[in-house]
């Protein structure tokens, strides 16, 4: 899947107009902070794998980019708890749902080297 195919999807399912450009910079801006939530996630220990290894991970990037995107408009989109007279409120890690979270594969880790 392309960046330009990505964005398509994120005009789609944002704006409701596969062609309104819009707000492709900020997709943009979205796909690649997604992009690094999941090599960070899934590849802690391995900072030279740089690309999404398939186009499942690439279809959770877009899902993501959705969820960020959607958090920059609404400060309380992603509470997964709140209080009221208290004032409490907690929010999902790294920005994103718990249940997007739960999509990611384990993380692939390396053994200690002596």
């Amino acid at each position: 899947m392309t960046t330009q195919e990505q964005i398509e999807r994120m005009r789609v399912e944002i704006l409701g107009d596969k062609d309104d450009d819009s707000k492709d910079d900020i997709f943009e801006y979205r796909l690649d902070d997604a992009k690094v939530i999941y090599l960070t996630i899934v590849y802690p220990f391995n900072p030279e794998i740089t690309e999404l290894p398939d186009e499942r991970a690439q279809q959770w990037q877009v899902r993501c980019a959705i969820e960020l995107y959607n958090n920059t408009l609404n400060e309380f989109y992603n509470a997964s708890k709140y209080s009221e007279n208290g004032i409490s409120i907690s929010f999902a890690k790294a920005g994103i749902s718990q249940d997007l979270l739960n999509q990611l594969p384990p993380p692939h880790a390396k053994a200690p080297v002596d």
